[in-house]
């Protein structure tokens, strides 16, 4: 009995002792892929809105008025777009970006609010030479900062599109996430630490995936959604200190069929999406003009599940726009 007792605690320290072995053999080569990471070439171009700090946007095609794509927590612009920029661009000038600290921009100065994330991107374009009224364009925590520019600066925004976009409230109004999702978010840091976030992209064979799990598991990238997630909150909370009109600019609110979480038990995924559509149809109220929208068939990224959605709805306001801004034709000389 002691003779198997001693080879049973001898197995698993030699066990124990390779698992550490391994993770840390992950964190090591984690650092080296992060380094190599830095040297990815960027698909736009980096601009400089203050002196040493430079942002990435990517800019397609022509026409009035520019769209404007703003990508959700975790995210960045090419990342998040790249499924419906191209098809958009054909019908409109186009620009996805990189908020601070996300993709290939440099890390903010100041804490990631809303007012700060406005900011910066009014900064990008005014140096990028972009010019407004845009059509803003918001996926998930997007949502609120497209609403939030909207109410700061209404001369600058010509209409709104929100693709699943979150609620200042939903905090206190959703059903809870599983304690299971919100350790997931809660261990980003560690993860991160350990190189286990970074391990997926060993193998990814798709240039692209490869380079998205590279951009959104940089150190800079992981500190800011994990300072957004812990400050959620007071973010949500500073995104509605205008009030919630938006008055009667366009406003366009498309919302996921289905709800998906990890761990999440499917009666409160039924739960907590009948909530979330309950909070879209009143983010659609914000405005005189919002109409809210359920497309069949997708989850939190209809932009990727159901790309054409997307299209058909940030081209059709242009359309709309450009309709109603045409000049009248003139009147018809009289017959002699």
């Amino acid at each position: 009995m002691r003779t198997f007792l001693r080879r049973t605690l001898k197995a698993l320290m030699w066990t124990g002792l390779a698992i550490v072995g391994l993770v840390a053999a992950i964190a090591v080569w984690a650092r080296f892929a992060r380094r190599a990471d830095a040297r990815m070439p960027a698909p736009g171009r980096l601009v400089e809105v203050e002196p040493g700090r430079q942002m990435h946007l990517v800019c397609l095609g022509a026409g009035e008025p520019t769209v404007v794509l703003e990508a959700g927590l975790g995210d960045y612009g090419w990342s998040s777009w790249s499924t419906v920029q191209p098809q958009i661009a054909a019908t409109t000038r186009t620009c996805s970006y990189d908020r601070a600290g996300t993709g290939w921009s440099d890390p903010p100065r100041v804490d990631p609010m809303p007012t700060a994330i406005v900011d910066d991107l009014r900064a990008l374009l005014t140096a990028a030479g972009e010019r407004g009224p845009y059509v803003l364009v918001g996926h998930s925590l997007g949502g609120p900062i497209v609403r939030h520019h909207a109410r700061r600066f209404p001369a600058e925004v010509a209409g709104l599109v929100l693709v699943d976009g979150s609620h200042e409230d939903q905090l206190t109004r959703l059903p809870p996430l599983p304690k299971s999702a919100e350790l997931v978010i809660s261990a980003l840091p560690a993860l991160h630490f350990l190189g286990l976030d970074r391990l997926a992209g060993a193998f990814v064979k798709d240039t692209a995936a490869k380079t998205q799990v590279a951009r959104q598991t940089s150190d800079r990238a992981t500190a800011n959604t994990t300072w957004i997630y812990k400050n959620l909150a007071p973010f949500l909370a500073q995104a509605k200190e205008a009030g919630t009109s938006l008055g009667d600019v366009p406003l366009v609110v498309l919302t996921a069929s289905t709800m998906q979480g990890p761990g999440m038990p499917p009666e409160l995924a039924t739960t907590f999406h009948a909530a979330w559509v309950t909070l879209n149809q009143e983010i659609a109220a914000y405005s005189t003009r919002g109409q809210q929208h359920t497309v069949p068939g997708t989850t939190h990224y209809i932009q990727r599940d159901k790309p054409q959605a997307v299209i058909d709805a940030v081209t059709g306001m242009v359309r709309e726009l450009r309709t109603a801004t045409a000049p009248a034709p003139a009147d018809s000389p009289p017959t002699p």
